[in-house]
């Protein structure tokens, strides 16, 4: 019983740790022990941090970021029923919430921050990375079964999940632009989502913050030729309505430096949404850049909109 679980368990850790170097979360610190504090927290003496990332947050010019990541790895699936999900994901996420109430004060963590040099501001932060191994339903969104989950935290810090649907995203939308660019450079682009006040040159970069991790949205800056461009990936099915969002946002996050926006989506037909497509697009004529809507999910008929 121990071996399985044990193995299911590094099997988690190894793809967690691949999944975080594709949106450049490099230099993990691995296995690092803080003693726990609260007598209330069902550890004995410490608590251990499967990895911890601390970076400068892009989106805020004075904030440097800690955090703390959690891997969990169910071998044969998320558990049946909502009522299932729930309780096992309130289990993991009050585990996560003792580590990063105890990490967050210790000497440890101190003295890895004293190394680091960040900014003035530092941001304790919590990231559950729930997998899965169910072949047959990789893809599950879980959300929906937690959406009135309530829960009493100690560590009064953010704690986010990431998901095996959300994983399986940002997997996806990565792999599928490093193949169609082929090695060529790309950065993550940082949109005014929080109190950065770097000029639009300056809004790029290797690392996707946690803001964006948590989001169903992935920006990527790239050049066309000599020019900048803008492709944003979303975990969103085609839809006029949710194209129509996608194209304003987009425009939002341009500031009028880029000449052409590519948005990916998790289905879109090339020969039956063409239509409806260019009737959204129309109301964008006046506007400098060229949009260009294509699905990331591989298929032949990615050969319609050939281009990228």
């Amino acid at each position: 019983m121990g071996e399985p679980s044990k193995t299911s368990g590094e099997n988690g850790e190894k793809i967690t740790e691949e999944l975080l170097r594709l949106i450049g979360w490099n230099n993990l610190l691995k296995g690092v022990s803080v003693p726990c504090i609260n007598k209330s927290h069902n550890r004995e003496k410490t608590h251990g941090n499967d990895f911890i990332f601390i970076y400068d947050n892009p989106l805020h010019d004075s904030r440097t970021d800690v955090v703390y990541i959690s891997s969990k790895n169910a071998k044969k699936g998320y558990p049946k029923g909502d009522q299932g999900v729930r309780t096992a994901f309130k289990k993991h996420l009050s585990e996560l919430d003792e580590i990063v109430s105890c990490s967050k004060i210790s000497a440890e963590i101190s003295q890895k921050l004293q190394t680091f040099q960040g900014r003035r501001q530092k941001k304790h932060v919590g990231l559950l990375v729930w997998l899965h191994g169910d072949s047959e339903n990789l893809e599950k969104d879980i959300k929906p079964a937690l959406s009135n989950v309530q829960l009493d935290l100690s560590s009064n810090c953010p704690l986010y999940l990431l998901d095996m649907s959300r994983a399986s995203f940002i997997k996806e939308a990565i792999s599928h632009f490093r193949a169609i660019k082929q090695g060529k450079e790309y950065s993550f682009y940082y949109p005014k989502l929080g109190n950065v006040i770097a000029s639009p040159d300056e809004r790029y970069g290797d690392v996707l913050p946690i803001e964006l991790i948590a989001s169903d949205l992935i920006p990527i800056r790239f050049t066309l030729g000599e020019r900048p461009s803008l492709c944003l990936y979303v975990k969103q099915a085609f839809s006029e309505e949710s194209l129509k969002k996608i194209c304003s946002l987009a425009f939002d996050f341009a500031d009028g430096w880029v000449e052409d926006i590519f948005i990916g989506l998790e289905s879109y037909h090339p020969a039956d949404d063409k239509q409806a497509k260019d009737a959204v697009l129309m109301a964008y004529q006046e506007r400098k850049a060229r949009i260009k809507v294509f699905c990331y999910k591989k298929s032949l008929l990615d050969l319609l909109e050939y281009g990228l």
